[in-house]
């Protein structure tokens, strides 16, 4: 299983930046479309769609990695990790951070599929995908910053 680590962890960094282009693009179009006052297409509706899908795929990739792709020895308990700036934001933050944008990125999309005004879909996406994607950066932003 370690032999597979350092090639499944590039992939994750690799998608998580496909992802993170294409949550940049979704928020930026939705606030553009919201201020133009364009209809809510086809388009508009699949760009939600890949960037749920990119998010959950994402997810998946980062719970392989964290909890079947770990070796033993690099196993602690979380109360181990805070100790360790950089542990704590694998173990912890980063973990933590993206699932509560997974959920809030969730609720959003609900909002949007129930609605049928384009002024308030384009409205919701900003919001949502906007704050999500803003949690992404501020996240990932810190813990760069840190190093």
């Amino acid at each position: 299983m370690s032999d597979i680590y350092p090639y499944f962890i590039k992939f994750h960094v690799v998608f998580s930046i496909v992802f993170l282009l294409i949550a940049v693009i979704i928020s930026v179009t939705s606030l553009v479309s919201s201020i133009k006052g364009k209809e809510y297409s086809g388009f508009d509706n699949a760009l939600r769609q890949v960037f749920l899908t990119f998010l959950y795929i994402d997810l998946v990739l980062g719970i392989i990695l964290y909890f079947f792709l770990r070796k033993p020895d690099e196993i602690m308990t979380a109360k181990e990790a805070v100790k360790y700036s950089s542990l704590r934001f694998w173990a912890v933050q980063h973990f933590s951070n993206m699932i509560f944008v997974v959920i809030f990125s969730q609720i959003g999309s609900m909002f949007i599929k129930k609605t049928s005004d384009s002024a308030k879909r384009f409205k919701y996406s900003f919001i949502y995908f906007g704050i999500s994607t803003l949690i992404i950066l501020v996240s990932v932003g810190l813990f760069a910053l840190r190093k």
